[in-house]
């Protein structure tokens, strides 16, 4: 851009210097001497001094009298004498400013490739009659339109570039602004050119409208930038909402915000110095905070300061960065000695509450940080947490419904909340139901006990501790902690009938021998002796019937509620479990039993003592739970690694949900005080495990009103477990 515009303005300044080689516009009125060229290019420097910042963006524009004091030039020079004093009143100014070599560069070219045009203008329209007239008042104006018109475009190409926006864009928006300073430049070159030609006396009072145009510049420089670091504020009053980077983004606008070239945040725990600088606009430093910002970070209250600085830097202000009685560091703002721009008390007081903000959404961060740290340690507490969890608002509306709890009651968390909990567990029993929210405002806490039935028909027992939080008689939330008793409330049931199976079982064999015993106490040197044997065969029978209940309790409580062939005294050998079949029919004596047995022996790995007690379980299972007048069949079948005895019966059957819960301990399907056959729930669980002790196991198959097939696999001899 500078290369572009130095080339353009050396050909029209060429132009100018070879066409116009006369007298000056205003020259026949006797203005002449060696002063005038100094004098001019003297006024061209101090025009250019008398500097306003307008703010564009990250780049600034500076608006001078150097376009007056051109016009001066031209009406009371020739051309190429023109030239020189706008030249080098530029070049002066630039010195004396310290602007940096492209920067001087580009003026230098700008402001060439505009003059000459203005120059040759006025002196095509106006000639040069040596008078004020008309036409060298049109050509004036005509040529700062032009000059303006060169001007603003250079200019726009330039911000564009540092902007990164469109350069017509910044020309509309800024052409208002240009269309104010050419009147102010027009009025005031030609007034101070008239004053000077014919009543010098007056030139001191041309300083009133110099002030006057310079204020209206200062003017519109503060309202530009007042909207820019009103944008910029509003930004940051956004950032510090949000509280997201708050510290980085509040360095970035904050420092647009006042045009500053350097801000820091020093942080006093950390030691450390956040900091952005104009000379790389896109970055944040971190590093350690540097001697002379922490011998500031004591500061009681907003202070500028002008000494101990570092040589580059010329003035700073610096705010403590304090919230709630606690100091997070301090915020600084600086500029550096080559700008021009200095740091206001006004700048300073605005300053001070966006720190305050800033220490106040520091701390918020912090607390909020320490309500996510804490929540998610809640939140952690009630997803693993065994025992279900959820709260209820005013209204009943389930606001929190824990894993634990959803998998009780298997309704999801999702489908949970937003629901009133009446709606989401089935309690079958309208008096419990009421227990779902049982809480006044006098009785905040309880504990109940109720019955959910789940959606899949499980029924829960789970006991609720309600913990209920009111307003006055209304109830704003209730949190509840569940424990399901469903197994507490099973084994108690269990105990309860166990207790009544066992007594009912004992006393069965137990009546018959006190009553035969008293017989033979009264009677028995009355009796014949049969009748005394046949007394003691009955008493011997149901003694031994009493012992095989103990015995099944005995090795019942040695069994966990898993596989444990330890607590078992299985052997392993080789027997004919046709033989122990056949045995086992003989001893039970039945007519209604139905044998289908291969002829030849059948040898498999087993205990046969256990096997033998297996056996008798399932066929005296399938005669008890079988009508009287229906048969049991007993059947085997052979495959290639396994034996098979398949007891059928044509009893009531077995529910679906029942197959395997009869393998249970005390389990029975049949309610013990209601039962109709007799039993403990022990011989199919004691079966089961000795099978599976031996390598061998037992399954079921039931029609409901048709019966079962119970089937016990065994290992032939020879073969691997099953």
């Amino acid at each position: 851009m500078v290369a572009v515009g130095l080339l353009g303005a050396v050909l029209v300044t060429v132009v100018v210097v070879l066409l116009w080689n006369h007298g000056s516009v205003l020259g026949g009125a006797g203005l002449s001497g060696a002063w005038l060229l100094p004098g001019l290019v003297a006024l061209t420097c101090l025009a250019e001094l008398a500097t306003v910042r307008v703010r564009h963006g990250d780049a600034v524009e500076e608006l001078t009298l150097y376009e007056a004091a051109i016009i001066i030039d031209i009406l009371l020079l020739p051309p190429r004498q023109a030239l020189v004093a706008a030249g080098l009143g530029l070049v002066a100014a630039s010195v004396v400013q310290r602007r940096g070599p492209v920067k001087t560069a580009f003026n230098v070219g700008t402001y060439a490739a505009a003059v000459s045009p203005l120059i040759g203008v006025v002196h095509l329209v106006g000639g040069t009659p040596g008078a004020l007239t008309l036409g060298v008042l049109v050509g004036v104006l005509l040529g700062t339109v032009v000059f303006t018109a060169v001007n603003l475009c250079c200019l726009a190409q330039i911000l564009g570039v540092v902007n990164g926006t469109s350069p017509w864009k910044i020309v509309r928006s800024e052409a208002r602004l240009s269309g104010y300073m050419a009147v102010g430049t027009v009025a005031t070159g030609l007034t101070t050119a008239a004053i000077g030609l014919h009543t010098p006396m007056l030139l001191p009072f041309m300083a009133m409208p110099a002030l006057a145009v310079t204020y209206a510049y200062r003017a519109a420089a503060q309202e530009a930038d007042e909207r820019a670091r009103s944008a910029y504020l509003l930004q940051l009053s956004h950032a510090l909402a949000e509280r997201d980077d708050v510290v980085r983004r509040f360095l970035f606008l904050v420092r647009e915000a006042f045009d500053a070239d350097l801000a820091v945040v020093v942080l006093e725990q950390a030691g450390i110095a956040l900091s952005v600088d104009a000379a790389t606009p896109g970055d944040l430093f971190s590093e350690p905070a540097p001697g002379y910002l922490t011998a500031l970070s004591d500061v009681v209250g907003p202070t500028p300061v002008s000494s101990g600085l570092p040589s580059d830097v010329r003035q700073m202000m610096v705010v403590p960065l304090d919230s709630g009685g606690r100091r997070f560091g301090v915020v600084a703002l600086a500029i550096r000695g080559r700008r021009r721009g200095r740091l206001s008390t006004r700048d300073l007081t605005v300053l001070t509450p966006l720190v305050n903000a800033l220490a106040a959404a520091m701390r918020g961060a912090e607390h909020l940080d320490r309500l996510v740290e804490e929540t998610s340690k809640l939140q952690a507490v009630v997803e693993q947490s065994t025992e279900g969890i959820l709260m209820v608002d005013g209204d009943g509306v389930v606001q929190m419904w824990s894993r634990a709890f959803a998998e009780l009651t298997d309704v999801p968390s999702a489908a949970a909340t937003g629901r009133r909990l009446a709606d989401l567990l089935d309690v079958p029993d309208a008096e419990e139901r009421r227990l779902l929210l049982p809480l006044t405002a006098d009785h905040p806490k309880a504990v109940v006990e109720l019955t959910i039935c789940r959606p899949d028909g499980e029924a829960r027992r789970l006991r609720l501790a309600h913990s209920a939080v009111f307003s006055g008689d209304a109830l704003v939330r209730d949190v509840v902690v569940v424990r399901d008793l469903t197994r507490e409330h099973r084994t108690e049931r269990l105990k309860s009938d166990f207790i009544a199976t066992v007594s009912h079982e004992l006393r069965t064999p137990l009546t018959p021998i006190i009553g035969y015993v008293d017989l033979l106490r009264s009677r028995a040197d009355r009796m014949s002796t049969d009748k005394r044997r046949n007394c003691l065969d009955l008493i011997a029978d149901r003694a031994a019937h009493m012992s095989r209940l103990v015995e099944d309790l005995l090795l019942a409580s040695r069994m966990g509620d898993t596989d444990d062939d330890l607590a078992l005294d299985v052997s392993s050998g080789t027997h004919d479990l046709a033989a122990i079949i056949r045995q086992v029919v003989d001893d039970l004596d039945s007519s209604r039993i139905r044998v289908d047995l291969a002829n030849e022996a059948v040898p498999v790995r087993c205990d046969a003592g256990r096997a033998f007690q297996v056996v008798t379980n399932l066929v005296g299972n399938a005669l008890k739970y079988s009508p009287s007048a229906e048969d049991v069949r007993v059947a085997m079948r052979l495959d290639d690694d396994c034996v098979h005895v398949d007891v059928s019966d044509r009893g009531r059957g077995i529910p679906a949900d029942q197959l395997e819960r009869i393998f249970e301990k005390f389990h029975r399907v049949e309610d013990p005080m209601t039962m109709s056959t007799s039993g403990t729930g022990l011989g199919l669980f004691i079966a089961r495990r000795l099978a599976r002790a031996m390598g061998g196991d037992i399954g079921v198959t039931s029609t409901l009103n048709a019966g079962s097939v119970f089937t016990l696999t065994l290992r032939r001899a020879g073969t691997s477990a099953v």
